[in-house]
């Protein structure tokens, strides 16, 4: 009796950890990841930065949507991690953006600078 509940616990008990896993789906999870990356984008940071790699993160997420209604999991995941690799760029550019910015203002301090010490 013991060992038939044991095995009857085991079954369950591994029905309950595998059902999540039964139930995702990856391409679903992707599109959303890819929906939150490019929605955390600031608009005008980005437009300014990377104009040209944010309005394709926005097409292959919007890619990503369509394939998606249409049932295409493979289509979807393809364009939502695609969508992800801009947006990764997008970021990364704007991150440059700020530095080059930064370095434009001491490069004109340091200008600024030497020109007082000449008068």
């Amino acid at each position: 009796m013991r060992i038939a509940f044991a095995m009857a616990a085991a079954l369950l008990g591994g029905a309950l950890v595998a059902s999540p896993a039964a139930f995702a789906d990856p391409a679903r999870d992707n599109l959303l990841r890819a929906e939150a990356q490019v929605q955390a984008l600031n608009s005008a940071d980005a437009s300014a930065a990377a104009p040209i790699e944010y309005r394709n993160a926005q097409l292959r997420l919007d890619e990503a949507r369509a394939a998606e209604a249409r049932n295409n999991d493979e289509e979807s995941l393809r364009r939502s991690n695609e969508a992800l690799l801009h947006t990764e760029i997008v970021q990364e550019q704007i991150k440059l953006f700020g530095l080059q910015r930064t370095v434009s203002e001491i490069e004109t301090g340091i200008a600024t600078l030497r020109r007082e010490l000449v008068s």
